[in-house]
């Protein structure tokens, strides 16, 4: 994996979705955008110039144009050349992204054909789409990579940081890091992950616990609070952490093939403990019966999918009776502080979990 230098994204939306996809003669008046814009209102020209440093753009009447060597995550397709340019004063645009055109160079990792990029069912009829985000990665190594993501929170396993947050709750942006995340290129679904750190804000959804008693949290926090700001103030040096760190693969492709197959839905409680997303669909999460911690197998056989309040509570409470060796008519009743619950497995599923019991 390689450290993540900088990223640029974009959250399409519903003209840009229709107008990428349409065919020639839709609408009246022209074949409408085949670009992606990036506002420079999020997206600066400077940000730009940092983004496509090395790049020797050329100049023109609007301003600069870069062509850039892109690779995409999802595809075997190589190298891809990409026409960046400012289109107008208050934007800079990936051109050539209409599908149904003959100037088409749509980036690979955009393509329904090739990674199941979103596209409409009548590409003539405007569709309204959520949560679709592009983005663009620069790697230390000098590659730059492309993805997409249509969520609107991260799943639960995804890395997310703070700054990798803004990319969930912005229209558009650009962000530089230091060094803390780095990249996957064989996760399509969510190529980031964050090197640990002490000093790191929680991530999107974490809860950190803290015991402290108040009188000790009273006398630490004047003194801290100002050592901090005095340290701004006399503009000291960042400390540097030098770290060697071991990333665990994860199988998300398992888990988003269970997630299909029992259509989101938990294992154990059904839909009591869940929502229907905005997609539509119900929202659930892979849980590890044996943590990977403890060498437990990341496969679809160590798998199941559950509700949010169900996974915390495998974590978290007391858990008894899990032992895939008494599975029954697909089905395993175990407790939880206490009170039975029963995991009940597809029979596809079942195959894999009991095939070696």
């Amino acid at each position: 994996m390689q450290v993540v230098r900088s990223v640029v994204f974009r959250k399409l939306t519903d003209a840009d979705f229709f107008n990428i996809n349409k065919p020639e003669g839709t609408e009246r008046g022209g074949g409408g955008q085949s670009y992606i814009d990036f506002p420079t209102s999020n997206v600066t020209l400077q940000n730009w110039d940092a983004f496509l440093r090395g790049i020797i753009p050329t100049q023109s009447t609007q301003g600069s144009s870069w062509q850039l060597p892109l690779r995409s995550l999802g595809t075997n397709m190589g190298v891809q050349d990409v026409k960046i340019y400012q289109r107008r004063a208050n934007s800079v645009s990936i051109a050539s992204q209409k599908l149904r055109s003959k100037e088409n160079n749509r980036v690979y990792a955009w393509r329904p054909d090739l990674t199941g990029f979103p596209q409409p069912e009548d590409p003539a009829v405007r569709w309204h789409i959520e949560n679709l985000h592009v983005y663009i990665a620069k790697l230390d190594n000098g590659e730059y990579w492309a993805g997409w993501f249509q969520k609107a929170i991260p799943e639960p396993d995804w890395a997310v940081n703070r700054q990798l947050n803004r990319m969930f709750t912005e229209d558009a942006g650009y962000i530089e890091f230091n060094g803390e995340v780095l990249f996957d290129t064989l996760d399509s679904e969510w190529a980031f992950r964050v090197i640990p750190r002490a000093e790191a804000p929680p991530a999107l959804g974490d809860f950190v616990e803290t015991e402290e008693p108040e009188e000790e949290s009273f006398k630490r926090s004047e003194k801290v609070y100002f050592d901090e700001d005095e340290e701004i103030a006399n503009d000291a040096p960042a400390k540097i952490k030098e770290m060697m760190m071991k990333v665990r693969e994860r199988n998300t492709k398992a888990v988003r093939k269970l997630k299909k197959l029992y259509d989101g839905k938990c294992q154990i409680s059904g839909i009591k403990y869940t929502f229907k997303k905005r997609n539509g669909k119900y929202y659930s999460e892979g849980h590890h019966l044996i943590a990977l911690g403890w060498n437990g197998s990341d496969s679809a056989r160590n798998i199941v999918i559950v509700s949010p309040m169900i996974h915390k509570m495998l974590h978290y409470a007391n858990v008894e009776g899990i032992d895939l060796k008494k599975i029954k008519d697909n089905k395993l009743t175990f407790k939880i502080n206490g009170e039975e619950y029963t995991i009940t497995w597809h029979p596809d599923h079942a195959k894999i979990v009991t095939q070696f019991n």
